[in-house]
């Protein structure tokens, strides 16, 4: 009840008149309407704009409860004195919370003093080999054991292995020396070398002729301006590691580590090296009794343009309040975390963001369609709702890496496999969450105390949480694949990922699938169905983004895989009755309607999504990013999947902005589509002006910068305000305006396609955005969780 009168009084506040607490709910929805709103924005987004700015086409009360919540006192950091097993061989990284090792590639055990080799190899084992070391093909001396054996893996080296991480660099004078036999462990190679790092890069022939098992002609290579001897050579191999760049690859630059160490650590291709008394995965704790240092984030200019210091690590704390939610980010064994980083090869991959040569410039991955695994797991860490506090935490965070696995990991080498190999690559994912589960039961007591409902987990990959350990049914589920119902079967078409096969090994007799029955794919109730990540670039042709605003000459538009070389489930056969219906009805010709991939359909994608009136959002092997790229250029989403809901669906009407067919209906789209009339794509497209920004990621500062930036070249000088006329109030203004201009409009004439009606957005980028709304709607959940 105070909620809803404090609610009361702030739509009273912004209508100008008092609203009785049962008139909330109305309120709301006048100011839902966007014929409320005037073409420009009155109020800028900021955390100053009034609620209904803020607010405007969500669905409940997540929002506005959120606004209006009473700040919780910032109280200091804890701080861990727990002491490690002989300094953790000098290779780890003590948790002084826990007084446990955080053992990085190579290390494993208490202390980090058990080898844990992942070497090179020509095969992996099979599901009858009752072995637990993972296979190998090199030497003591780290050299492939026979070039001309059979047999390729990614990892088969053609120079010599780096058998901690499976990553193979050159033999030779620019090869790799490993350390002097008997060396103190951890420490590092003589010389690293230039990476040569599958067997794609390796001589297809012996130095004398033998048919080799590499790809390259020996003289790329080993001849004498060879990749490998010359400082010029005649052929450059691709890097494939994070921290190598350069024409040679052999520059160095910035890994990427999750929140770049917090600048008090070297980051090792994913793994933390904390400096002299910090801990935690991101090196942002510090030991008790022990002064704080100065990040060095601040001084380094790559680091500084893209994140910050995480506010939790600061004494005292920034501010003397904050809102909750208050999130506990796990520091988690690294075997499901910072290690698949470090094993992973190429750089794109895994991560949404990465620095590359010259100067450490940050590049935004394109490539890794599941990039807010980690872009999620770094806003938390240098969020302002992250606590170091377990005990005033609403929620657990659990960072795991497990859509990394099926690849580039599960194909490249030997180890590691949750357990054993074999079986389609679900399996490896399940058993890996699985194991995550009973390490943080046995390391935490929060995972029991609440039977796990306030912990959350994130599934990005292609058929979201369907094959989720049915141990996690009661936590909060971020995804996005939001099908709905108990029954479900795997949709993919890409077999490896098919979770209706079981796979029985040694290891595992009962099979995989009775871990994972028994659930639904996404529960509305308490999972949320979030945006997946487009970096600012994938649409800077946008109106919302400042560009002047096109013609809209495009009536339906759809680019991408159409399943031409697809089996039949691949999208439900939607893409492909789509471009079929396209192809045998001239759709082109007729109504200019492009369906089709980048054969058929050539242009910029951001300009085509930027002229288009409709756009189609279809199933691929699971979730699809077509709504973000219809919504993050203002094209009408067009939703042909049944019984599936789409990014935020649950917490906004999605139904004011988009357009949802059934799969049936697919032969009779155009005719209705055709049948919408003007008011209402002119609504629906205003609708999309209010709300688009929170299905963009921008709170990270570097995506908040470049947003601004991309802003700033597609339109330098805005118009200027008018000037200030006789004041009225704010309600009957934005109504006025709204009815003349609709008044002044002509009616709708298909042979003149619109213009996009809502001018760009005006305000903070990182406010309100796609992480802010999933975390404005967690405050909301946490009574769901206790």
């Amino acid at each position: 009840m105070r909620t809803c009168w404090l609610a009361a009084m702030l739509v009273a506040a912004a209508l100008g008149h008092w609203r009785s607490c049962n008139a909330v709910g109305e309120g709301l929805a006048d100011w839902h309407n966007p014929l409320m709103h005037s073409k420009e924005r009155l109020f800028p987004v900021t955390e100053q704009a009034p609620f209904y700015v803020r607010c405007s086409t969500i669905h409940g009360d997540w929002c506005v409860k959120y606004i209006s919540q009473e700040p919780v006192t910032w109280k200091p950091a804890p701080r861990g004195n727990k002491d490690c097993l002989d300094n953790c061989n000098g290779v780890g990284r003590c948790n002084y919370d826990t007084g446990h090792c955080d053992c990085p590639a190579g290390w494993k055990g208490p202390g980090c003093k058990t080898v844990q080799k992942r070497p090179c190899t020509l095969n992996l084992r099979n599901a009858d080999m009752q072995i637990t070391e993972p296979l190998s093909h090199i030497g003591p001396d780290k050299r492939d054991l026979d070039w001309t054996a059979q047999g390729v893996t990614y990892s088969r080296c053609g120079g010599i292995c780096d058998d901690d991480t499976a990553i193979c660099y050159c033999d030779g004078p620019l090869g790799r020396i490993p350390a002097p036999e008997g060396s103190p462990p951890g420490t590092p190679p003589t010389r690293r070398g230039r990476p040569l790092v599958t067997f794609h890069m390796a001589p297809s022939t012996t130095y004398n002729g033998l048919k080799a098992f590499g790809e390259q002609p020996y003289e790329n290579v080993y001849g004498p301006q060879g990749y490998c001897n010359a400082s010029q050579p005649i052929w450059v191999a691709n890097c494939g590691i994070d921290d190598l760049g350069g024409p040679f690859c052999d520059d160095p630059i910035q890994a990427f580590c999750p929140g770049g160490c917090s600048g008090h650590g070297q980051c090792n291709l994913g793994f933390c090296k904390c400096d002299e008394g910090y801990y935690g995965h991101d090196c942002a704790r510090r030991r008790a009794g022990m002064p704080l240092q100065p990040s060095m984030i601040s001084s380094t200019p790559w680091l500084a343009s893209v994140i910050r210091e995480p506010p939790a690590a600061v004494e005292p704390p920034p501010h003397a309040t904050r809102k909750r939610p208050l999130i506990y980010v796990y520091d988690l064994e690294p075997l499901y975390q910072s290690k698949i980083l470090q094993y992973r090869v190429s750089p794109p991959w895994c991560v949404h963001r990465r620095h590359d040569f010259p100067g450490n410039h940050t590049v935004w991955s394109d490539m890794w369609v599941y990039a807010v695994d980690t872009l999620l797991h770094e806003l938390l860490l240098i969020s302002e709702h992250r606590t170091f506090d377990p005990e005033e935490a609403d929620f657990f965070y659990v960072p795991h890496s497990a859509s990394c696995l099926p690849f580039p990991i599960g194909s490249w080498a030997d180890y590691p496999w949750f357990p054993g190999p074999g079986g389609p690559r679900i399996r490896q994912m399940v058993n890996m969450l699985r194991e995550v589960v009973e390490w943080i039961d046995k390391t935490y007591p929060f995972w029991g105390r609440r039977g796990g409902r306030d912990h959350i987990w994130l599934f990005t990959h292609d058929e979201g949480a369907c094959w989720a350990p049915k141990v996690l049914e009661n936590s909060t589920w971020l995804t996005h694949w939001g099908r709905m119902g108990l029954e479900h079967t795997t949709g993919t078409a890409f077999m490896a990922d098919r979770y209706d096969r079981d796979f029985i090994n040694w290891q595992q007799p009962e099979g995989y699938l009775t871990h994972i029955r028994g659930h639904p794919c996404y529960d509305p109730q308490k999972d949320l169905v979030i945006p997946s990540f487009k970096q600012p670039n994938h649409y800077r042709e946008s109106p919302l983004l400042g560009k002047p605003a096109k013609r809209r000459d495009i009536f339906l538009f759809f680019r991408g895989d159409v399943g031409k070389s697809r089996m039949p489930m691949y999208s439900r056969g939607v893409r492909q009755k789509l471009y079929r219906l396209a192809i045998d009805n001239k759709w082109k010709e007729k109504h200019n309607i492009l369906v089709g991939d980048s054969r058929d359909i050539q242009g910029e994608y951001s300009d085509l999504l930027s002229r288009s009136l409709f756009c189609i959002v279809a199933a691929g092997d699971g979730w699809s990013a077509r709504m973000e790229d219809a919504v993050l250029h203002g094209c009408i989403p067009v939703i042909v999947i049944d019984d599936v809901h789409v990014a935020f669906e649950s917490i906004v009407h999605v139904d004011a902005f988009t357009v949802r067919i059934d799969e049936a209906q697919l032969p009779m789209i155009v005719d209705i589509l055709q049948a919408i009339p003007e008011r209402k794509i002119r609504v629906k497209q205003a609708h999309l002006g209010h709300l688009w920004h929170r299905y963009r990621y921008s709170s990270l500062p570097g995506l908040a910068s470049e947003v601004q930036t991309i802003m700033t070249a597609n339109r330098p000088q805005l118009d200027p305000p008018p000037p200030p006329k006789h004041e009225i109030p704010k309600h009957q203004k934005l109504v006025s305006t709204w009815r003349r201009r609709l008044a002044d409009e002509p009616s709708h004439d298909p042979s003149k396609p619109q213009v996009y009606l809502p001018r760009p957005f005006k305000g903070d980028p990182a406010v309100d955005d796609a992480f802010a709304t999933i975390i404005q709607w967690l405050y909301s959940r946490i009574p769901f969780t206790r």
